[in-house]
């Protein structure tokens, strides 16, 4: 459901900036849209590693990819809320 939002709110931006908006409600959604490929890329592999019966015999393991998914997960967190914050001063400014 993140995901299909993240690329409905991304071609939003795109049709708005299409529309005559600023260049920025491009740059925001794509913001928005690039945390799509890094769940795909980049946390989808930990997690599946946190999920594999090897993690949960290894301890030491499973506690460094919960550290890395923790990380992983606020890199994402921050990117979309940058976004959003970017979103909410664009549409300030047209009001």
């Amino acid at each position: 459901m993140q995901a299909m939002l993240a690329i409905i709110g991304f071609f939003s931006s795109l049709a708005a900036w299409a529309g005559g908006a600023d260049i920025a409600w491009a740059l925001a959604g794509g913001l928005l849209f690039i945390v799509v490929p890094f769940t795909i890329l980049v946390i989808l592999p930990t997690n599946k590693m946190l999920l594999a019966p090897a993690a949960a015999r290894d301890t030491d393991a499973a506690l460094r990819l919960l550290r890395r998914w923790g990380w992983l997960h606020a890199v994402r967190t921050v990117v979309s809320a940058v976004s959003f914050a970017l979103f909410l001063v664009l549409l300030a400014r047209r009001l």
